[in-house]
């Protein structure tokens, strides 16, 4: 059971497809986003980022470290970086709103409307339960990534091999894991999916999701 509108939902109207929108500006928008992730995830590897000593927190400790290192790189990109935005299309009935990890919103553009990137910790190439249920109960429910057609998961892979990781999501989800020719250099792949979209809101049902496995195993 949901609230009404908030403030926010009341002065802006439902954005376009925010990839479409964006693409209006870049047409390689989406490579651009995630371009500057990598760049973040090489610049924290060139410092050597110790995990040996691994703790509760330590999901929370990368997104936020990494969030700084993408603010360094981004320059003069037309998308800005946010940590935790809200997703406030599906907000309780208490007026709590779920927080993806990091996002992506164009410069001058809705504030309503972002890209999506939620991250877990993945301990063992085949502990991935909560990356995939992050997948099915957040991207596919419309919960975060309301607006846009695709969206990213970062997988933080402690121990094992990336090509283990994503034959094991693939598993899970019972899809296929592409590779993505951007960035085929890359623990990149990408799984296509169909959401349930409301009556009344024109948006494809057409759902992207961009997997990039972070390798910590040889830290």
């Amino acid at each position: 059971m949901f609230k009404g509108e908030s403030p926010i939902q009341r002065n802006y109207p439902i954005p376009e497809d925010f990839v479409s929108l964006a693409k209006k500006w870049c047409a390689d928008a989406i490579d651009i986003m995630l371009g500057v992730v990598w760049q973040g995830f090489d610049a924290l590897s060139n410092e050597f980022f110790d995990i040996s000593r691994d703790d509760e927190n330590i999901e929370d400790e990368i997104t936020y470290t990494v969030f700084c290192k993408i603010q360094d790189v981004s320059g003069f990109s037309p998308f800005q970086i946010i940590l935790h935005p809200p997703e406030r299309e599906q907000r309780s009935i208490k007026g709590s709103m779920p927080e993806s990890d990091l996002g992506f919103r164009l410069r001058g553009g809705n504030i309503r409307s972002h890209f999506s990137i939620e991250a877990k910790v993945i301990r063992t190439d085949g502990d991935i339960s909560k990356y995939v249920n992050e997948i099915k109960n957040n991207f596919m429910t419309r919960r975060y990534s309301a607006f846009s057609t695709e969206a990213a998961m970062l997988g933080y892979l402690l121990s094992g091999s990336p090509f283990n990781t994503f034959n094991a999501i693939a598993k899970s989800l019972e899809c296929t894991l592409d590779t993505y020719d951007v960035f085929n250099s890359r623990n990149h792949r990408i799984s296509d999916h169909i959401r349930q979209i409301p009556q009344g809101i024109k948006l494809s049902n057409k759902f992207r999701c961009h997997h990039m496995i972070i390798n910590f195993s040889n830290n």
